[in-house]
């Protein structure tokens, strides 16, 4: 999942303060609710949507979480639990399943979640009019990718419907080690057809969206704030008299400001204040870190010169010092070469370019610029002036004029004209993160694949293709990282595609009063077990 990075905005510490005193004064309650407590949070930004079939970012994953639900969701510990499925049943081949719904299960206005709301959800995900960029995810379904492809025109072909109100029916293509945890993730949520029809565009618009999870989306005041109130016909039962207040505030400085004015509940940290204020704040026992499931990367765009030639990608991938990262940044950013992070299945430190002048000097002399002579002016887009976001081009531009010789200039746009950049013409170089959507290998490996809508790279191999495909469905655990590590060599080490850069951390303040929160591997924040005391 990409992170969405901060958007820009120029900002004095005499705005943030003004800006912290105008949100004052409501610490205890929620307006228009006397009675009720709020956790309050920094969102960073506007969610650029809260389709189901449009989110591919972090800021509206982290609203959409906690309004919405699946058959399956995550557990304490990370494993797949029922959720809107009380449970389900396996073919012995692995390729047909039978969802058995909830008959307690309700969507916010009282109408029953049933069976036809996950086949019509799953339908629009796969119209290719709808652009869902998670489309490829239920590619394995059966006849699901000759449908978005437009070879099968009746959706009654697909390969699910509702058997009744309570029972689904699914039919894969072929058997997939992770498909209960891609029924957890937001691509496979149900969705409500009236209501779509009845406001098309606006349907997820306060006071439109029909949510079916333990929260409801209460008010979007747009560039400024999301309330969220308990859904009091959650099937668990609504969260104990709290509601969510997420305000979209860009500015890292001025939300620690608001934490320690106590107008916040919890506040991120993770490389996005200076390198000082983590060290202050280190020691204190609201301070908290966490190891993600995240990799924050550069990636070529592999059909625009000079980067078409993959001798350049090698050359720019060995050039770079990842040492510099943690030095710099000191919030626990962990330097990695390659496509899989630390703790997941199938990860190898010994995969991907490290740092080896040599080998980057003659690899761009092969490719006709010796010294880095002659070769033309490149760009680095990157989304924000956060400091961390700056300050990794501006580590990056160095490293390379200094390294390789070579004119680097950086440009600095708007989140979403960035995403829209990057959708109809990526940049030469550009800067992302990924978080995986489900915790396997899988979610790092599928971004690349030649369908993949976050593929910004043009890269496409169908020997990559084939690799990972035949991970998905091999089940030996020895022979299955062995497609991965072949995988990975080719996506950074053969074609070199990207440049893997650090593993993603997160440090976060939390209030001492607060219990229930939940920050997972994923970046996700659960907070339907949030108290406020």
């Amino acid at each position: 999942m990409k992170s969405l990075v901060h958007k820009f905005l120029l900002i004095s510490l005499f705005v943030g303060i003004a800006l912290v005193s105008l949100i004052s004064g409501c610490a205890n309650q929620i307006p228009n609710a006397p009675s009720m407590h709020y956790f309050r949070m920094n969102l960073g930004t506007e969610p650029p949507t809260l389709d189901p079939v449009e989110v591919n970012d972090l800021v509206s994953m982290t609203v959409l979480t906690n309004i919405m639900r699946g058959l399956t969701q995550y557990g304490a510990n990370g494993q797949i639990v029922p959720c809107y499925a009380t449970h389900w049943t396996v073919s012995p081949d692995g390729k047909h399943y039978v969802f058995y719904l909830r008959k307690n299960g309700h969507w916010s206005d009282g109408n029953p979640v049933t069976a036809e709301d996950f086949v019509y959800a799953w339908q629009r995900v796969l119209n290719p009019k709808n652009g869902s960029s998670y489309a490829f995810l239920l590619f394995d379904l059966h006849n699901a990718r000759a449908f978005y492809n437009g070879k099968i025109k009746d959706p009654n072909q697909l390969g699910f419907r509702a058997v009744d109100n309570n029972t689904l029916s699914v039919d894969l293509d072929r058997p997939i080690a992770y498909f209960l945890q891609i029924m957890a993730f937001s691509i496979s949520l149900p969705e409500r057809k009236d209501v779509i029809e009845k406001y098309a565009n606006t349907f997820t618009e306060a006071g439109h969206y029909i949510t079916n999870g333990p929260y409801t989306l209460a008010q979007w005041d747009h560039e400024n704030q999301i309330m969220l109130k308990p859904n009091p016909m959650y099937w668990a039962g609504a969260p104990k008299n709290v509601g969510i207040q997420m305000f979209m505030i860009p500015e890292p400085n001025t939300s620690l400001i608001m934490y320690e004015n106590n107008e916040l509940d919890f506040a991120e940290t993770a490389s996005s204040l200076p390198a000082k204020e983590v060290r202050r704040l280190r020691g204190r026992k609201d301070y908290h870190f966490k190891t993600l499931h995240g990799i924050s990367y550069f990636g070529y765009n592999t059909q625009k010169p000079p980067f078409n030639d993959v001798r350049v990608r090698q050359a720019f991938s060995h050039a770079f010092d990842r040492t510099y990262i943690p030095k710099l940044f000191q919030s626990g950013e962990a330097p990695i070469t390659s496509w899989i992070s630390p703790g997941l299945f199938a990860y190898n430190p010994n995969i991907g370019l490290g740092f080896d002048l040599n080998a980057a000097q003659k690899l761009l002399a092969e490719a006709g610029y010796p010294g880095g002579k002659g070769f033309p002016k490149v760009e680095i887009w990157y989304a924000s002036t956060t400091p961390e976001n700056r300050q990794m081009a501006e580590i990056a531009q160095f490293q390379w004029q200094h390294n390789l010789h070579v004119p680097v200039e950086l440009k600095n746009v708007e989140w979403k004209v960035y995403l829209k950049q990057l959708d109809q013409d990526p940049p030469q170089i550009f800067r992302l993160q990924w978080y995986v959507d489900y915790p396997d290998p899988d979610s790092f490996m599928n971004v690349f694949i030649s369908e993949s809508g976050n593929n910004y790279t043009r890269w496409k191999s169908t020997q990559y293709d084939h690799w990972v495909q035949q991970a998905a469905i091999t089940l030996n655990p020895a022979a299955r990282k062995a497609l991965y590590d072949k995988a990975q060599r080719l996506l950074l080490e053969d074609t070199a595609a990207i440049t893997p850069l650090y593993v993603m951390p997160k440090s976060y303040l939390l209030k001492p009063n607060i219990t229930g929160f939940a920050l997972d591997s994923l970046n996700i924040v659960r907070l339907d077990q949030v108290e406020v005391h």
